[in-house]
């Protein structure tokens, strides 16, 4: 560990402890806890102590408040939408720098995930639990259907599969919905990148600082109506907020298809068990507009600038062993998330799971046939967290009967306004 022998150059008698804060609880806190011990482990130098922080909302919010009082963490995990004002704030040190510095080779890496992260031509942290969303199905529904599995669907193909997949009894009530899912503000986003639709302006904020919001754009409406069609209709179960809700509805079974995250793959496949057999899908698109691909979602770590040299190079250490191939290996296996090396791919354990469970191929399939470009890097600014809130907002007031398209053009006006705001408090 070429980073150890910095830390011995400044003669240091005893390790290094750096603080750590993440943002992954249950199962995926456990896997987190696991690669610390074993980093400890494997080296006497340095001693990194993780913390939870909470959730991402939570964890950016106690974030800030340290860098306001000048006591942050050395090593921050923060939510992709965090990205730009972690930026802002001028309290992380771009990993490029010591990337650099160090000739580490980043053409093995998967391009998708670092080119999210890059913001002015420079690497500002290092991707760590990257994921992208996919369909969930219950294959054994669909195989009483009589309908073929496969991984590129439509919109309208999955609204016609998931009315044949919807059950009633004898009095017309659903005993199985065909889709349960949650009014999460990320579905949107990747909905617009996936239809080839930039969510902000200024090509997603990668030519120019973001200043508008394209909440309103054709995609997001199009589902808005998808949405509230198949919900009227009986066919899809909304659960609020929380996609904990929908996952549950298909892990009980009481729906038989749900969108979220590659990052659950593990934890849907225990709460399953054996009841029913899961198969994973592309997340879905609209057949007027083709499939360009999704944008990255999950976070990234930060290097946070701090007084003391050593410090620095320590949670560097950490961050060189964490994207080293059996690491990665280890943390797609434990979690779902995707490995950020493609050497992590072709060792053994990992093939050998693949053969054994296509899902865990699905979210890097869908990755390696997404389209590079602004659109699929995903969208850059400030105010992010709040935006995504008046998203969901907007879906609230559409299923409360506002229509669509006056709901998000008054969501659009309040996430405008928010970014407006931002922009100001930032000087731009």
């Amino acid at each position: 560990m070429a980073v150890l022998a910095v830390l011995c150059s400044y003669g240091l008698a005893q390790k290094v402890v750096i603080q750590f804060w993440h943002s992954m609880g249950g199962t995926l806190g456990e896997a987190t806890q696991e690669l610390v011990n074993r980093f400890n482990a494997s080296q006497d130098k340095v001693e990194v102590k993780a913390q939870y922080a909470g959730t991402y909302d939570d964890g950016i919010n106690k974030l800030l408040a340290a860098l306001r009082s000048k006591n942050p963490p050395h090593l921050v995990q923060v939510y992709d939408i965090g990205t730009q004002i972690l930026v802002d704030s001028q309290g992380a040190i771009p990993v490029q720098d010591f990337i650099q510095r160090d000739r580490i080779d980043l053409n093995r890496f998967i391009r998708q995930p670092l080119n999210y992260y890059t913001v002015g031509g420079r690497l500002q942290s290092m991707p760590f639990n990257s994921s992208t969303p996919l369909v969930y199905f219950n294959l054994n529904a669909l195989q009483e259907a009589g309908i073929k599995p496969k991984q590129e669907w439509t919109f309208e193909e999955l609204a016609d599969v998931a009315r044949k997949l919807t059950k009633r009894d004898a009095s017309g009530k659903v005993v199985r919905y065909g889709i349960a899912l949650a009014d999460y503000g990320w579905f949107l986003e990747q909905i617009s990148y996936n239809n080839g639709f930039y969510y902000c302006n200024n090509e997603n904020g990668r030519k120019a600082p973001a200043t508008e919001v394209n909440l309103d754009n054709p995609a997001v409406e199009k589902y808005f109506n998808w949405f509230l069609s198949l919900y009227k209709e009986g066919v899809l179960l909304y659960v609020g907020r929380r996609t904990a809700d929908s996952q549950s509805a298909f892990a009980t079974g009481k729906a038989a298809i749900t969108f979220d995250s590659t990052a659950v793959l593990a934890g849907i496949t225990r709460t399953v068990g054996g009841k029913f057999r899961i198969y994973t899908g592309y997340f879905p698109y609209f057949q007027e507009f083709g499939r360009t691909g999704v944008s990255i979602g999950g976070a990234s770590l930060w290097l946070m600038k701090g007084p003391n040299p050593p410090e620095v190079e320590a949670a560097w250490s950490f961050i060189k062993w964490l994207v080293q191939p059996e690491q990665q290996a280890l943390w797609h296996l434990k979690t779902g998330y995707f490995p950020l090396r493609v050497e992590s791919l072709e060792l053994p354990e990992v093939r050998r799971v693949h053969r054994e469970n296509t899902n865990y191929t699905t979210a890097i399939q869908q990755l390696r046939t997404s389209k590079v470009s602004n659109v699929t890097a995903g969208c850059l600014m400030g105010s992010f967290p709040e935006i995504r809130q008046l998203s969901e907002q907007a879906l609230e007031a559409a299923m409360q009967g506002k229509p669509v398209k006056e709901a998000l053009a008054e969501y659009k006006r309040r996430a405008d306004a928010s970014l407006e705001r931002y922009n100001r408090s930032v000087g731009r």
